[in-house]
């Protein structure tokens, strides 16, 4: 007989086992969103090698929905960046799509925009695509060519590959910013950035103050 704590984690493998399947039974996986095929609330989009997933999600404690990226096979679920963490989705008929303007939309059921890439696309034969790295990829559908990654837009997570900064060519701060709390991913007290000195300095930040 095995011993007591072997036993017990052959039980939760079984367990984090079977509730793989049955989240496999509840959500659909798709592999790219178009301009003819968006993400709905009961589907999931999923890297080639199925290391990362993308999806509606609601955090701990809370009735509100986001669209996200987690480890497929870490639990519990790891969000590692988060599209729309100002503006939660509160009703049932959101979905993430391919507008007409080629840029990604995430909108409820009333057709408002929650969250928008907004980047200059010159047709909307573009094509949204999960990394296994975790980068969530905006590309021309023709051509290949990347037209906005997630990785130039961290949340509270630095995923190997991604990046903070200031782009001086585009005008962009990116930084890292903390969680509300767990039920809140909206933008928390503490940001790293990188501050544009000579030599550059990485600040972490309490609101205002260094901390």
């Amino acid at each position: 007989m095995l011993p007591a704590k072997q036993r017990f984690s052959v039980l939760l493998s079984s367990i984090f086992i079977l509730l793989n399947l049955f989240l496999m039974h509840c959500y659909a996986a798709i592999s790219n969103i178009t301009s003819s095929n968006p993400l709905s609330q009961n589907e999931i989009l999923i890297s080639p090698a199925q290391v990362f997933e993308l999806g509606f999600f609601h955090p701990d404690n809370s009735t509100n929905q986001y669209v996200g990226t987690w480890y497929k096979n870490i639990a519990p679920r790891t969000v590692v960046w988060v599209a729309n963490r100002e503006k939660p989705v509160i009703d049932s008929m959101a979905s993430l799509k391919i507008g007409s303007d080629g840029n990604m939309k995430l909108v409820d059921g009333n057709e408002v925009i929650l969250w928008s890439n907004n980047v200059y696309v010159q047709s909307n034969g573009s094509v949204a695509v999960l990394s296994d790295n975790g980068n969530f990829v905006l590309q021309d559908g023709l051509s290949g060519q990347q037209l906005w990654q997630s990785f130039e837009h961290p949340v509270n997570t630095l995923l190997p590959g991604a990046s903070i900064g200031y782009d001086l060519e585009r005008g962009e701060r990116r930084v890292l910013s903390s969680w509300k709390s767990n039920s809140d991913p909206s933008r928390g007290d503490f940001v790293i950035e990188i501050v544009p000195r000579s030599p550059p300095q990485a600040f972490i930040w309490n609101g205002s103050v260094p901390y």
